[in-house]
């Protein structure tokens, strides 16, 4: 609706607005920015290929993402990229713990927004265990590249912060690729037929 580029879009809403208690909008647009310029934000893509970027704040972490991603012959959606950037702080005691967390992070994030429906019916839930409710499988894995920002702020946490944006950039990446825009979760892939 602003017609404009989402990460300058994005960019220009954290513009100027200094820090508050608990939230400095200068370190967001700084993992906005790394996330765009990891991706190569801008450039050419494949045909049937959209990006999308999101951010999100908590336990004092700043994390931005974008998501490639397109529709396959089958009208399914493959996600092939995704770029994270975070700020947690002035340094990671475990640097392959926060990596594992921050890769988790988005291959559940993955799950929930093309698969993980759970059906009440009759009061109950249809899914009874795992035949049914389908976690996600490395074959629907994408490349993860994960960039830290070292700040002088003191660690922050790391365990939520990076799965809230990849729904959202995924559906924005889906939005780019064909004009629709996604309401609800899991993504119904009708909606793109």
């Amino acid at each position: 609706a602003a017609n404009a580029d989402p990460v300058a879009f994005r960019l220009k809403l954290l513009e100027g607005k200094g820090a508050t208690p608990g939230y400095d909008a200068a370190r967001m647009a700084g993992v906005v920015r790394l996330a765009a310029e990891k991706s190569g934000w801008g450039r050419k893509l494949p045909a049937r290929t959209g990006m999308g970027v999101a951010f999100h704040y908590s336990h004092l972490g700043y994390f931005a993402e974008v998501v490639e991603a397109s529709l396959n012959e089958r009208n399914q959606v493959v996600v092939h990229n995704v770029w994270v950037a975070g700020d947690v702080g002035s340094h990671i005691i475990n640097p392959y713990g926060a990596m594992n967390q921050v890769e988790g992070s988005i291959i559940d994030g993955i799950g929930q927004a093309l698969q993980l429906a759970v059906v009440i019916d009759g009061g109950a839930a249809r899914q009874s265990n795992f035949h049914n409710y389908q976690l996600p499988r490395m074959p629907m894995v994408p490349q993860i590249h994960a960039e830290f920002v070292i700040s002088d702020n003191p660690p922050t946490g790391l365990g939520e912060p990076a799965l809230p944006p990849v729904i959202p950039a995924l559906t924005n990446a889906l939005f780019a690729l064909t004009g629709k825009r996604v309401r609800s979760l899991p993504i119904d892939t009708s909606l793109f037929a």
